[in-house]
């Protein structure tokens, strides 16, 4: 079930969110209140909580109500003032790889479209965000690399005469339609992982030693490249309304991989990407950097950049610092939007639950984690597997038996994703809970109790609380006067949901 809506759409709220700036800073909301302002908060709050032992697993939790006790003295009290808001949300969600196209297609039917359904629809996770390769991640079904152009060493197609994405017809773009039935409004990122090789100094996927650049005369052709893509998509169902220039470049790696240097792809995107989906007619998002939290010289250089003018932000992966570098780049160049475009379970060991709340607090409009679904060895996966040894799907799907096994990252982004709707804002709440990177696989978040607060375009709010401590932490949330107490053990998740006032 899901506890939103609440049938209340006032006029307010809708001119509310059509006056809201971008996320060019923290917006005083001086309506928010109306109709109510002077009125203490009472009522009931609907409240679904997921333990980090799975005895409750989205599970709603009954009896709170918005009262007007106070709180008792010294208690932890989590403040909403809904007359400050910040960046918009697009949605959360994770990634349709190949090898998770594969693994979802390889289903019996009846399971394959429940699962899509718990995934996408709106009795289910209700994911609105979903990141989709351009060819292949190290994440390929066969283990094997490909791009829509795959030619023998040393010959060329200047003019994509062999380009096909005949590929993704078998198994992706079907996934991908599937998804889009359930969610007509799910946005699409794409993100592509290398050119094809005969556009590369060394004539491979890989960016082996960092030697898979871009040859000069191949940048007009990569442009086409990815216009003959989008067309492509477009033309078998699934428009792509986002795209990151590539993925984490400059990184060198055994699976495909694009070695471009931020002042390049910057040239890249204003002199031959732009104009080529002008020419097009096409218009999609286009997001800068696309590396870990711990490579903030690249993101920076690009939102100052030949492209700042063409990017409609930066995007991010969770890996090797922490997200308050996010709010500093915004701070830095506030007319661009930040996005969490990957995540991946086991390589990052912070808990969803705080990667959610981290990101948004942190000025992301969009988390994601990696891969939608892997197999119980964490495949497929091009060998050797040097980028995700650890990694594993929100979904664990075995091929042989057909099991297929829910994982607690699976719930707490369900807290998220379910109840905070594409458009909402988010409000200000205070925290006590501090983060700072120290070293791969330790936590960059403290043991404290950490949330978020959102406004939803039906006016509902949302608070997301998650217990980051080896002990049950009791609180109150106080708003428009009122108060309720709760008590959210160690490691879990709570997100409590509650309609206008008045």
């Amino acid at each position: 079930m899901l506890f939103r809506g609440w049938g209340w759409l006032p006029a307010l709220t809708a001119l509310l969110f059509a006056a809201l700036p971008t996320t060019a800073g923290a917006a005083v909301l001086a309506g928010a209140n109306s109709g109510a302002g002077s009125l203490a908060a009472s009522g009931p709050v609907q409240v679904v909580q997921t333990t980090s032992s799975l005895t409750q697993a989205l599970s709603p939790v009954p009896g709170v109500t918005f009262g007007s006790t106070p709180p008792t003295p010294g208690e932890p009290v989590v403040t909403i003032d809904d007359t400050v808001a910040y960046q918009r949300i697009e949605g959360f969600g994770a990634a349709m790889t190949d090898s998770s196209a594969w693994l979802i297609d390889g289903m019996p039917s009846p399971a394959r479209a429940q699962l899509m359904g718990d995934l996408f629809g709106p009795a289910g996770l209700d994911l609105s965000f979903l990141r989709v390769p351009i060819g292949a991640s190290d994440f390929t079904a066969t283990g094997r690399p490909y791009t829509y152009d795959d030619l023998p060493r040393r010959r060329r197609d200047p003019r994509l005469a062999r380009f096909s994405v005949a590929h993704d017809r078998a198994y992706i773009i079907p996934a991908l339609l599937a998804a889009r039935a359930l969610n007509p409004n799910l946005e699409l990122l794409a993100s592509p992982w290398s050119s094809p090789a005969w556009m590369k100094g060394n004539d491979a996927l890989n960016d082996v030693a960092g030697h898979g650049t871009l040859r000069g005369a191949a940048y007009g052709p990569w442009a086409a490249y990815l216009v003959r893509f989008l067309h492509a998509y477009a033309a078998a169902g699934v428009p792509i309304s986002a795209l990151t220039a590539a993925n984490e470049p400059g990184v060198w790696t055994r699976y495909p991989g694009l070695n471009m240097s931020a002042a390049s792809l910057g040239i890249w995107i204003s002199r031959f990407l732009v104009p080529a989906l002008a020419a097009a007619r096409l218009h999609p998002k286009i997001y800068g950097s696309d590396l870990g939290w711990g490579s903030p010289d690249v993101a920076r250089a690009m939102a100052s950049g030949p492209a700042r003018s063409d990017l409609t932000g930066i995007a991010w992966h969770c890996y090797f610092g922490s997200p308050d570098i996010m709010a500093q780049v915004h701070a830095e160049t506030p007319a661009l939007d930040e996005i969490v475009t990957e995540c991946s379970l086991g390589i990052s060991t912070v808990p969803v639950s705080e990667l959610l709340i981290g990101s948004t607090r942190n000025w992301a409009s969009a988390v994601a984690l990696w891969n939608l679904a892997l197999d119980p060895a964490g495949g497929p996966v091009q060998p050797p597997n040097t980028g995700c040894r650890r990694c594993s799907g929100l979904v664990t799907i075995d091929p042989k038996s057909g099991s297929l096994t829910l994982r607690l990252a699976w719930y707490q982004l369900g807290q998220a994703s379910r109840f905070v709707r594409p458009g909402a804002v988010r409000i200000q709440s205070n925290t006590f809970a501090s983060y700072s990177y120290t070293r791969r696989g330790v936590s960059w978040a403290s043991a404290a109790l950490d949330d978020v607060a959102f406004l939803n375009p039906d006016g509902s709010r949302v608070l997301l609380a998650y217990n980051n401590s080896a002990a049950t932490i009791t609180f109150a949330v106080s708003w428009h006067g009122g108060w309720f107490q709760y008590s959210l053990p160690a490691g879990a998740t709570a997100t409590f949901d509650w309609p206008p006032a008045g």
